[in-house]
């Protein structure tokens, strides 16, 4: 038995002295009020009974990565179908599933049945470590059982042997089942392609290629830099490793791919037989324009100033095109044209790399850019919210979402397509005002009504639209669109729209939509938009052609999570209150030397800006002088970068004066050159990055005669594909150098930053060709992991499910016993009324004696003397009391427990009855 609250016990002695004291009653009244305290007492310090027949618990972990066999799911379902037909009463069956990360396929259940795989993992990696910690969470900690590992043994991530001692530390073994591929006849593997970590222009350099084989073969081998084949031919491979001596010479600074390939016929893995090299062109930093003007005027303006100018396309951005990048220039570019991966790279690089971002205004910028609720937004000197007073007439908007089957399939972080895209309607509407109104429909073969048009002032309902639902079968276009109509046609607002969520691969049966949007537009309603998918997909065309016939807009959101994001874009593009279209005067404010010895006078009209407000902290060099007072040129440090925002479009229909003003060059190489901020000297340090297999080394060598830092420095490892990165802390490895491991978890290019005293080191970058998991090796080798996880903690191998619960120790199940110490506490205080009011005398308190004053002047007065004789007949005088006669004794007065008895006795007295 155990105590909740012990301590509790120690309110027996003071509670019995008062009970004591106060509360004594003969007879079994007084046994029973103390069997009543004990009781309380032991109720309050809540008591369990510890039951060793309370069943065990059992975690499924099932290995999902690339390196399991292709019908693993079903293996796996058959072998927790097996483990369920196991469980006694009170046995639990959880199942955990994992690839690069660990998730809940099944909570623990004493009854239900495992219906299959839902959840997506991420299959480039097996992170076992993870899984069994997840196991481990899994399990309560009053419980016991066991962890039943089912997975080849090809492990990535930490050593799996550190989360296997910490369930033995709680009695949970951990036995496995392998499976695993058959073993290849021939594999032929590119173990490593080696190249320099940095290069300068136009130095010859060698680097080599290892490739393992099994057996003698004769395979083709091709190595291609950036996408360009460098060399192809055939090539004899010996059994066992294979070294390969290549070179070459680069004529431009910036990141350089090397890309190796060997195709062998009859290659049983053919995952292995690529490998990457990533090296990195030394060179001065470059300023990255990204503009749909290549020959326009800031890109002329920022060639004149002699910096080393790149000038591009929007296109998806990734750490690995911003390698080499000191500023990104984004001049107009709508948010979209980067993609949600590259809106992420830009933000690491800037936050966590140090690089600097300048942005420029117009039509496809800020916020009717989709730059609100993205990653950047955080990173900008100006806030994107938009106020009561931008607004510039009502709004009614009718959302029609697509709930067909589609959306229900979820995306890597674990939530559902319908789920963000109810949170991005939820965030469309929370732009709406008071005196605007709104509908949402759900549609599939037929429409499903959240609630109809209805105005904001009385109160939206969200919690209905976050609990959107997906039905079957594909989207009716036509019939979204004549519900859509119908709500719309009910408002008179000025500015009426209807939103047509749906998918890409998905839309069917658009029907006489047609006519739909032709009456939609007689009635001056518009039609955007938003398809769910590239613009590639089988029904892309026809959500197009709705756009254009709706007079509205399209989006295409290739990934789910940039849903949030563009539903909030069109609502401020239909809102119409984040730009302003009208010329206005510029002043300068007090930030603005810090961009160097700028003009202050004469500056020039702009004929529009994005209407934006300064964050706290944020410097402003430019201002408007209309009514809003707004920042046209904006700037702060960021993290470990800069950014600025000139909210005025520099070359467009908005540009005004601008364009003409004499002082724009020497004002955008300001801006550029701030931006970029001031380069870290060679002198000072040197971080270099090796990979070893899938662990990854940063070391950082100090200059010669350097202080010791105050605090360690700290490495961030950033992915290629905009990933959020991991800081860890640096460790001395001796009195100059400092150090730090990662283990890559998959394939990919991944990109060290160690930060040093508010300085910023970009490490060389690595790259994972495949994940390691298919490096060469057996299966032998897995089985030698997965033994020795069992070694751990006393497992062992379960080629059949039978005894897996029998073996497994009972947890201890705790049955509280306060519930039932209060009931019998209850009855005994019932049981003690009863007795003392009905089968008890009343309690005898001692007699209390008059005191002397009370008592003589409560004795009667002497009666006057006289000397008349009493005659035969007359009685004898009465002798005075308090002299002659005997006081009799004094009745105690009766014992009383209640008002009405002590009531009754005064009574009594009184009347002398």
């Amino acid at each position: 038995m155990t105590f909740t609250l012990p301590q509790a016990w120690l309110l027996l002695l003071p509670l019995g002295l008062f009970l004591w004291r106060y509360g004594r009653r003969p007879g079994p009244p007084m046994v029973l009020r103390w069997v009543l305290l004990v009781l309380g007492v032991a109720a309050l310090s809540g008591p369990e009974l510890r039951l060793a027949n309370a069943g065990s618990d059992v975690a499924v972990v099932v290995d999902r990565s690339r390196s399991m066999p292709l019908d693993v799911d079903r293996v796996a379902q058959e072998l927790i179908s097996l483990v369920e037909s196991q469980r006694r009463p009170g046995d639990r069956v959880g199942v955990i599933t994992f690839g690069r990360e660990a998730r809940v396929e099944s909570p623990l259940s004493e009854s239900g049945r495992f219906g299959g795989f839902t959840r997506p993992v991420d299959a480039e990696a097996s992170d076992l470590s993870a899984a069994l910690d997840a196991a481990g969470a899994l399990i309560p900690p009053e419980r016991t059982g066991r962890v039943l590992v089912v997975s080849d043994g090809r492990s990535t991530g930490a050593d799996a042997r550190g989360a296997t001692r910490r369930l033995a530390a709680r009695g949970i073994a951990v036995d496995y089942r392998q499976v695993s591929r058959p073993e290849p006849a021939l594999d032929v593997a590119v173990v490593s392609l080696d190249v320099p970590a940095t290069v300068s222009v136009r130095e010859p350099f060698q680097f080599s290629a290892v490739v393992q084989a099994t057996s003698a073969v004769t395979g083709t081998v091709r190595l291609e830099r950036d996408g360009k084949v460098l060399v192809k031919g055939p090539y004899d491979f010996k059994p066992g490793p294979n070294l390969l001596p290549l070179r070459d010479l680069l004529e431009e600074p910036g990141l350089v791919h090397y890309r190796l390939t060997v195709e062998v016929p009859g290659d049983g893995v053919p995952e292995n037989d690529v490998g990457v090299g990533v090296l990195r062109v030394e060179g001065p930093p470059r300023v990255l324009l990204l503009t749909a003007q290549p020959s326009g005027t800031l890109s002329k303006a920022l060639a004149a100033t002699g910096m080393a100018l790149e000038v591009k396309a929007p296109f998806h951005l990734s750490l690995e095109a911003l390698d080499g990048v000191g500023v990104v220039v984004l001049e107009n570019v709508d948010a979209n044209a980067l993609g949600e991966t590259g809106l992420n790279a830009l933000a690491d690089y800037v936050d966590q790399a140090g690089g600097g971002l300048v942005m420029t205004g117009g039509r496809s910028s800020f916020g009717e850019g989709g730059y609100r609720r993205s990653p950047l937004e955080p990173l900008l000197p100006v806030s994107l919210e938009m106020r009561e007073e931008q607004r510039r007439a009502s709004v009614a908007m009718s959302v029609l979402m697509d709930s067909s089957c589609s959306m229900g399939m979820q995306v890597p972080d674990g939530r559902t397509k319908m789920e963000l895209a109810a949170e991005g309607v939820t965030a469309a509407l929370t732009l709406l005002n008071a005196n605007d109104e709104a509908s949402v429909h759900m549609v599939d073969t037929e429409p499903h009504e959240i609630f109809p048009l209805s105005p904001v002032s009385k109160g939206l309902p969200f919690d209905q639209v976050a609990r959107g639902f997906s039905g079957g079968g594909g989207i009716y276009v036509g019939t979204a669109l004549r519900t859509g109509s119908k709500e719309i046609l009910r408002s008179e607002k000025p500015t009426r729209h209807v939103v047509l969520f749906s998918d890409a691969a998905d839309s069917e049966e658009p029907g006489d939509y047609q006519e739909t949007l032709a009456a939609l537009r007689a009635a001056n309603v518009t039609v955007s938009v938003i398809g769910l998918g590239k613009p590639t997909d089988p029904d892309a065309d026809l959500l197009r052609e709705v756009a254009r016939r709706g007079a509205g807009r399209i989006y295409f959101a290739e990934d789910a999570m940039s849903l949030p994001r563009i539903f909030s874009q069109e609502t401020l593009a239909v809102a119409r209150a984040t730009f302003v279209d009208e010329p206005s005067s510029l002043e300068a404010a007090p930030d603005l030397p810090l961009l160097g010895p700028l003009p202050t006078t004469g500056l020039p009209q702009v004929g529009g800006y994005n209407l934006t407000y300064l964050k706290p902290r944020a410097n402003v060099a430019l201002r408007t002088l209309d009514t809003n007072a707004a920042p046209v040129l904006a700037l702060w440090p960021h993290g470990a970068g800069r950014t600025v925002a000139l909210t005025a479009e520099v070359d467009g229909r908005y540009t005004g004066e601008l364009r003409e003003w004499g002082a724009l060059r020497a004002t955008l190489e300001a801006v550029v050159r701030w931006a970029m901020g001031r380069p870290t000297p060679k002198e000072e340090a040197v971080v270099r990055s090796e990979r070893q297999g899938n662990v990854l080394r940063v070391t950082l060598d100090l200059p010669p005669g350097e202080p010791m830092p105050g605090a360690l420095p700290t490495a961030v490892l950033l992915a290629g594909d905009g990933r959020s990165g991991v800081e860890k802390p640096l460790h001395w490895e001796d009195e100059d150098r400092l150090v730090v491991e990662y283990p890559l978890t998959g394939s990919g290019t991944w990109h060290p930053v160690v930060k040093w005293g508010g300085r910023v080191l970009r490490a060389p970058p690595v790259a994972l060709p495949y994940a390691p998991e298919f490096e060469p090796g057996s299966a032998k080798e897995g089985l030698k992991l997965l033994r020795a996880l069992a070694a751990v903690g006393g497992g062992q191998e379960r080629l059949s499910m039978t005894g897996l619960f029998a073996e497994a120790p009972e947890s201890e199940g705790r049955v509280a016993l306060a519930p039932w110490l209060v009931a019998f506490a209850l009855a005994a205080m019932l049981a003690e009324v009863a007795v003392r009011r009905f089968l008890s005398a009343p309690r005898v308190r001692a007699a209390r004696e008059k005191p002397v004053k009370e008592a003589s002047a409560r004795e009667p007065k002497a009666a006057p003397r006289t000397d008349v004789q009493p005659s035969a007949t007359t009685p004898k005088p009465v002798q005075e009391a308090s002299a002659e006669q005997k006081p009799e004794p004094p009745k105690p007065p009766a014992g009383v427990d209640s008002a009405l008895e002590a009531a009754r006795a005064r009574a009594r007295r009184r009347t002398g009855r």
